[in-house]
């Protein structure tokens, strides 16, 4: 078997968390809200390797996979988030030479979960052309879902994203964006006509800007400033953007759902949507496919 051939290396938890601390000091790019999930990811592979024999196998970290669902009880999206800064932990121990190939490359997490909203794609699409764009934070809001809903760009992508990583492609364009699982590395991420426009007329409304400056940047009493948007910061304006007349708020993460069953819409293959969306397997559009069916068949 593959995994009988992994080259396995056992850590002393002692020498365990000071890589994690070595990691953690790594990862001065990342926002406070990353670096505090990947910490809170690597306390419980800590905790996972103390009570098991663990010797960075893909057995293990399958093992870890299966510790985090049944006994922590984590939803598969959190299981997702952990197994991702697993790999980037595994990967920089690789960098280091302490291990010889990445043990978390193999290990899949399980299908998004994306929530069930009797909201309609038809709905969504009105909340965000309805924005009002006279004023710059309008601009902001409005660019930041149509490059979600039109384009299938991440909340951490657009965060994480700078001026200068934006380029023109044809009528339409396209961005740089950190690949996910893994570091240092870097994807394109293809616009869409009108979010590329709308990106294009925030920014020209910000004034003069360097390509160094956050792409998305906090406003404050009408006028922009440097200071990059944050996590909690864009769900919490972006809650007011997307909340319909007597339900909740419809979660931000949600809008990327929409954008799958929009390009389906419209036409698209299932491969053409998975590319596009960057997924790494047809799971998360299977499961998108699954609640689309389900919301009509209750209707």
């Amino acid at each position: 078997m593959i995994a009988d051939r992994f080259p396995s290396t056992r850590i002393p938890i002692t020498q365990f968390r000071i890589l994690v601390q070595q990691f953690e000091s790594s990862m001065r790019f990342a926002s406070g809200t990353t670096r505090h999930v990947y910490r809170k990811a690597l306390d419980q592979l800590v905790a996972f390797a103390r009570s098991n024999p663990f010797k960075f196998t893909p057995s293990d970290i399958a093992q870890f996979r299966l510790w985090l669902l049944n006994k922590k009880k984590l939803t598969n999206n959190s299981v997702n988030t952990y197994l991702t800064a697993s790999r980037r932990f595994c990967e920089f121990l690789v960098e280091l030479g302490v291990l010889q190939k990445n043990p978390a490359w193999s290990v899949h997490g399980r299908a998004q979960d994306f929530r069930m909203t009797d909201i309609d794609l038809p709905q969504v699409e009105r909340a965000i052309a309805t924005i009002e764009r006279a004023t710059i934070l309008g601009k902001r809001d409005f660019a930041f879902l149509t490059a979600m809903m039109e384009s299938g760009a991440t909340i951490s992508e657009l965060l994480n994203a700078d001026i200068g990583d934006l380029k023109r492609s044809g009528k339409s364009g396209e961005m740089r964006v950190k690949s996910r699982g893994k570091r240092s590395k870097t994807e394109i991420l293809r616009l869409s006509e009108q979010a590329h426009r709308a990106i294009l007329d925030y920014i020209s409304s910000r004034g003069p800007v360097a390509a160094d400056e956050p792409l998305f940047a906090k406003v404050h009493v009408g006028r922009s400033l440097r200071t990059r948007l944050t996590s909690r910061g864009v769900r919490a304006a972006m809650r007011k953007r997307l909340r319909f007349s007597g339900r909740k708020s419809l979660p931000l993460d949600s809008v990327r759902t929409f954008c799958g069953l929009k390009l389906l819409k419209q036409g698209k293959t299932a491969e053409e949507v998975r590319v596009l969306m960057r997924f790494k397997s047809m799971m998360p559009l299977r499961r998108i496919l699954l609640n689309s069916q389900s919301k009509a068949t209750a209707k």
